[in-house]
Formats: C-alpha cells, sequence, structure tokens
C-alpha cells in the first residue's frame, strides 16, 4: 500500500504539492493582505518611493523605478525591482 503525502497540518496534500490545499489558501490570503497593507502606504518598502498600478495585470502595483524607463521624475534615482499582487 503506498504511503499518502501529508502536509504539516496533518491533511493529505497532492504528491506534487508542498502544502494542502486549506493551506496554501491561508498562506496565500496572508500574502495578499501584507501586499494590500503596503500598497495602502503608497510607499515602495525598498526605497521610499510611490508605488504606482500596473494596467497590464488585475492588482499588480511596482515601484515607479521598477521600469526601465521611468518617468523623468524619478529618473536620477537608483533603479528598484519592488513588485506585489494584491488579487
Amino acid at each position: 500500500m503506498a504511503t499518502r503525502s501529508r502536509c504539516t497540518c496533518g491533511k493529505v496534500k497532492a504528491a506534487e504539492a508542498h502544502t494542502c490545499k486549506a493551506c496554501y489558501i491561508k498562506a496565500r490570503d496572508a500574502r495578499h493582505a501584507e501586499a494590500r497593507a503596503i500598497v495602502a502606504t503608497g510607499v515602495c518598502p525598498d526605497c521610499g518611493l510611490p508605488l504606482k498600478r500596473n494596467l497590464s495585470l488585475a492588482g499588480w502595483w511596482q515601484c515607479v523605478r521598477c521600469t526601465d524607463y521611468p518617468a523623468p521624475e524619478y529618473a536620477q534615482y537608483p533603479k528598484c525591482s519592488f513588485q506585489t499582487f494584491t488579487d
């Protein structure tokens, strides 16, 4: 008889998964809550510059210096790679 993979919470998980679905959803919701708190401040936690919404995907936020072609008022600042998803 094959041994079933179990999550740290004790539930059965898929053989390829790191956690069960319930633990995954719990962790995902915590990540999204943290991202929403950062976006609510409107400031990049890495460099202190403003955040902007990238309209390519729903809930995608980036530092204004995350792009290769920043707005002229932010061109003198060093490049930042902060990005997050709220949805």
